[in-house]
């Protein structure tokens, strides 16, 4: 029954998208100074942060060699403090535009793309509200006003919660492995999807609202114990496949049912993460996880550790590594006693 431990680090490491990594800085930092240097007269005073999967230290090389950096601007104002968003959001494109061939105004940011693979968002707060809330400038250069709005965000907390999940330094280890080993898994699984598949945010909160730590006791006198991945990946998913429900739609004037879940962002508004996707598209992602399931259900039970890393790079992808064929290989050496679960969740 091997479990493939060391093919599962080995695959992470693989996959890591290096905390220091120099490149990403050196894009960030072009940025940051473009913005202190071009930065409009009118533009409210403001500090910056990193964020996303960057910030949260969860990030993945993608495949697509499409690198993704996120960058955070709290405007010391209200958001009552300007007409509207977008005007906030334009003091960022005109510090920006003409740094490269594309600076675009998105609906949640300001994109700067290199032809080199990378691209920056930048995202626009307003900090100083009655209320004590974070709101996010959304809206386009040419949005009517029925197509920009302020919404309530919490960026900073996410990140904290994010990064802070677990008290256990190794537990949190295992967290942000888990969170790579899905991201990976779904730009593998759904690399010929133009659409439909769940965001990385969304697998992230999925794995912070229903991860149970595994770990195996290997030696009895000293209660040395080895993380088991793959068992951490099955809890997960059946657990997570347990919370879906039914919806029906009318679909060529018959109802039609579908599975139906939602995974909710951690921190307030709690919005729903998967809310841009069809009932059509859910019930794809459920039998995408099924099928990840099952693969390590199949993987866990084969004698030998080749055998079951075969089937799990089916899953993953070219990086998860095939060790040589040995009938006397086991995945993790000798016989331990019974299985012992952490969820030492702050």
């Amino acid at each position: 029954m091997p479990h493939n431990q060391n093919q599962f680090e080995s695959f992470h490491e693989s996959i890591k998208l290096s905390d220091g990594s120099e490149i990403l800085r050196e894009k960030r930092d072009i940025i940051v100074k473009r913005l202190t240097d071009k930065m409009p007269e009118a533009a409210k005073p403001y500090t910056r942060f990193n964020q996303g999967s960057y910030a949260m230290k969860t990030g993945i090389k993608p495949l697509d060699g499409n690198y993704d950096i996120d960058l955070g601007l709290f405007f010391e104002m209200a958001k009552d403090d300007v007409k509207t968003p977008v005007e906030a959001k334009k003091w960022v494109y005109d510090a920006l535009v003409g740094h490269t061939a594309s600076v675009i105004m998105k609906q949640p940011c300001v994109t700067v793309t290199y032809t080199a693979g990378y691209h920056i968002d930048v995202t626009i707060y307003a900090s100083k509200n009655d209320d004590g809330k974070v709101y996010l400038a959304k809206g386009k250069l040419a949005s009517s006003s029925e197509n920009y709005s302020w919404d309530e965000s919490n960026p900073k907390e996410l990140i904290s919660k994010i990064r802070e999940k677990y008290t256990d330094p190794q537990d949190r280890k295992q967290f942000r492995r888990l969170v790579r080993y899905l991201k990976r898994w779904k730009d593998f699984q759904f690399k010929d999807s133009a659409y439909g598949k769940p965001t990385g945010i969304a697998l992230t909160s999925m794995i912070y609202h229903y991860m149970t730590v595994k770990t195996e006791i290997i030696d009895a006198f000293s209660g040395e114990k080895k993380y088991r991945d793959g068992d951490a990946l099955i809890h997960l998913l059946e657990v997570f496949l347990l919370t879906f429900t039914t919806k029906w739609e009318e679909k060529d004037g018959k109802l039609v049912e579908y599975p139906y879940v939602e995974i909710k962002l951690p921190v307030a508004p709690y919005p729903n993460l998967l809310q841009k996707m069809s009932l059509n598209q859910i019930k794809v992602f459920k039998e995408k996880l099924e099928k990840l399931r099952d693969c390590l259900l199949d993987a866990k039970a084969e004698v030998d550790i080749s055998d079951g890393a075969t089937i799990l790079r089916k899953q993953f992808g070219d990086d998860f590594p095939v060790p040589p064929k040995d009938p006397g290989k086991r995945a993790n050496a000798p016989a331990v006693i019974p299985s012992t679960e952490s969820a030492s969740k702050k």
